[in-house]
């Protein structure tokens, strides 16, 4: 006997919903409200996290709001990519210590910046409490956007904010459609192989949900599984960290384009203001991740115990080479005690892992090792570091300099199994 009961409805058109803020634990709660869980959030990350059920993807975004972001615009590729082709509704969860007209302006501004002034159509800034909710309502013509306060209902009211809506489509007036495909098929790779979904030591899910998906965020180095070895460059300003980390790139591939290049030139200030990193791909058997530092003893430096946080996400034992930079003929009081001083910020004793790199190789007249001999202070670190130090001339593209700076890692042939020790000048670096 057949039924006349009509077919169920189907389900209807799942929603994406970003998230962003400043607070973690309150995105988390906004997204698990809406899921209608306790625990499809739970991940305190600077990464991107994506929960789904049947009627909502929720993106918990990396703050890349905020001013002191190291990779703003990596972030904003990598949520593009996540939550192409765009997002239904875009939340801005304020918490009780940001709700000053001056801060959510600020921040709605930058999301206009990132994305356009269109943002704001599919925009709903939720508010903590009544008080802000009402101190804050002018915001509503003023940006032609929503205000809210969380409440259970929360999943029931995202469906009806966005009912007269089509989703959002970026402009890419900022960032290139090409290069956030690219990205797109990079995470949707990661995300098809959970043993390397993060490229970034720390940001795993404290939760085995199985609906969420932790994306790596920021540089693109944390798009790369962690079999990679780390060479992290260190040094004071003007003694040529930079130059010494393209040298470095440049031997991987000497066909790079410009702007993969670290900036470098001379300055008496600081040119490079936060670690960078670059990724050569397998150039010695397998990945490589140059880091370059800025000076963390320069008085001009901001945020530098920020800047050493980052750093020591990359310089750990047994995943690094630490090149302890220094020019040659140029030697000052700070550079004395410099490696000492470095592994109290780091907070480990590097010298185990140091290579010292003497700059400006072409101004050496006569022999290195009469040279280090004769200067005291310069062979005491060297010294410390296992008498491992190696000269580099950045103004020549002879890769050999690099060959050998190679075979001075400790434990190399372990590091890079596939290194060659027969390779010729205008041969690639790969076995």
């Amino acid at each position: 006997m057949h039924s006349n009961r009509p077919p169920p409805p189907e389900y209807p058109q799942r929603l994406t919903i970003a998230l962003f803020g400043k607070r973690v634990q309150l995105k988390n709660a906004i997204g698990n409200m809406i899921l209608s869980s306790k625990n499809a959030f739970v991940t305190i990350s600077n990464s991107h996290v994506v929960a789904e059920s049947n009627l909502f993807k929720i993106i918990n975004t990396a703050d890349f709001l905020d001013e002191d972001c190291l990779y703003p615009d990596q972030q904003i590729i990598d949520f593009m990519a996540v939550s192409h082709p765009g997002p239904n509704l875009f939340i801005l969860a304020v918490d009780s210590e940001n709700t000053q007209e001056e801060k959510v302006v600020a921040q709605i501004s930058r999301l206009q910046d990132a994305f356009g002034e269109k943002i704001t159509a599919h925009l709903v800034v939720m508010l903590p409490d009544l008080e802000s909710f009402h101190s804050l309502g002018h915001l509503r013509e003023l940006f032609n956007i929503l205000l809210a306060i969380a409440n259970e209902n929360l999943a029931k009211e995202c469906r009806k904010w966005c009912q007269n809506h089509q989703p959002f489509l970026y402009d890419y007036k900022h960032y290139s459609q090409d290069v956030v495909m690219r990205r797109k098929t990079v995470l949707e790779k990661l995300r098809s192989n959970p043993q390397c979904h993060n490229g970034r030591p720390g940001d795993v899910p404290t939760s085995p949900h199985p609906s969420q998906r932790v994306f790596p965020a920021g540089n693109t180095a944390y798009g790369v599984s962690e079999n990679i070895f780390n060479i992290v460059l260190l040094g004071l300003t003007g003694t040529g960290k930079s130059a010494s980390a393209n040298t470095i790139l440049a031997a991987g591939n000497s066909q790079l384009d410009p702007s993969q290049l670290f900036k470098s030139e001379p300055s008496s200030m600081p040119v490079t203001t936060q670690c960078e990193v670059r990724i050569m791909e397998k150039p010695f058997g397998m990945h490589v991740r140059v880091v370059d530092t800025p000076d963390f003893f320069h008085d001009q430096l901001q945020n530098p115990q920020a800047q050493i946080e980052e750093c020591k996400r990359y310089c750990k034992q047994g995943q690094c080479v630490a090149l302890l930079v220094l020019q040659l003929g140029r030697f000052t009081d700070v550079e004395r005690g410099i490696l000492e001083n470095l592994e109290n910020k780091l907070g480990w004793m590097i010298r185990e892992s140091t290579i010292v790199v003497l700059t400006h190789g072409d101004d050496l007249k006569g022999n290195v090792e009469e040279f280090v001999n004769a200067h005291a202070a310069l062979r005491n670190i060297i010294e410390m570091c296992g008498f491992r130090y190696h000269v580099l001339n950045n103004n020549s593209k002879d890769i050999k300099q690099v060959m050998e700076l190679i075979k001075k890692i400790p434990n190399y042939k372990k590091v890079f199994p596939k290194f060659t020790k027969k390779m010729s000048g205008s041969e690639c670096l790969v076995c």
